[in-house]
């Protein structure tokens, strides 16, 4: 009997060395005996007029160009970031003709596009001339598909916006009318105000 108590005891302590020994190996070799915490997951994005869950969209889009003329000039080739957008007469705009260039689906600080125009009388000055600028993109809520928007205003005024509606329809984000029906400056210098970049200061 005292020899069986003798062997337990002996187990008991050999099974505590052991269990203490893994014990240390594990801490020294930093293994954990619990799952690590995971990863926070990445945000849901909302498509905000729609409400549809975009999350799983790719990042960047493809958006068709169009022009939008609140000018009396007419304009000849437009580019954006060196891809072809038309030509586009005085008083008037396009629902998107060509393909395409590409933005974030989200939209950062720090975000311009390159264009290049040349109005009628720089044409009838010289056939060869083109204006080119960068142009900040104003803030836009992540949408699934759409346009970006080369944007004329009398004086040279160029902006270019990225967005699921057309200028004038109801959805765009700005109070402005279409093209060949908008007289009112005071809302055409609201919109230039709202668009001019001022989120690059925030």
């Amino acid at each position: 009997m005292a020899l069986v108590k003798k062997v337990l005891v002996r187990g008991a302590l050999i099974g505590l060395a052991l269990s203490a020994l893994t014990g240390l190996v594990l801490k020294f070799m930093d293994f954990r005996l619990v799952p690590a915490p995971s990863s926070p997951p990445n945000p849901r994005i909302i498509e905000p007029d729609t409400g549809h869950d975009i999350t799983d969209a790719p990042p960047e889009m493809s958006l068709t160009i169009g022009i939008a003329n609140y000018s009396d000039e007419g304009l000849g080739k437009v580019f954006i970031n060196d891809a072809w957008g038309g030509a586009m007469r005085a008083r008037a705009s396009s629902n998107g003709r060509t393909c395409c260039v590409t933005l974030p689906r989200l939209w950062h600080p720090g975000l311009k596009v390159t264009v290049a125009y040349r109005t009628s009388t720089m044409f009838l000055n010289d056939p060869h001339s083109y204006v080119e600028k960068e142009v900040v993109l104003p803030r836009y809520e992540p949408f699934l598909d759409g346009f970006i928007y080369f944007m004329y205003f009398p004086d040279d005024q160029v902006r270019v916006v990225a967005t699921p509606y057309t200028p004038g329809y109801p959805g765009f984000g700005y109070d402005i009318g279409f093209a060949d029906r908008e007289r009112d400056m005071e809302r055409i210098d609201d919109f230039l105000e709202a668009t001019n970049g001022d989120e690059e200061k925030q």
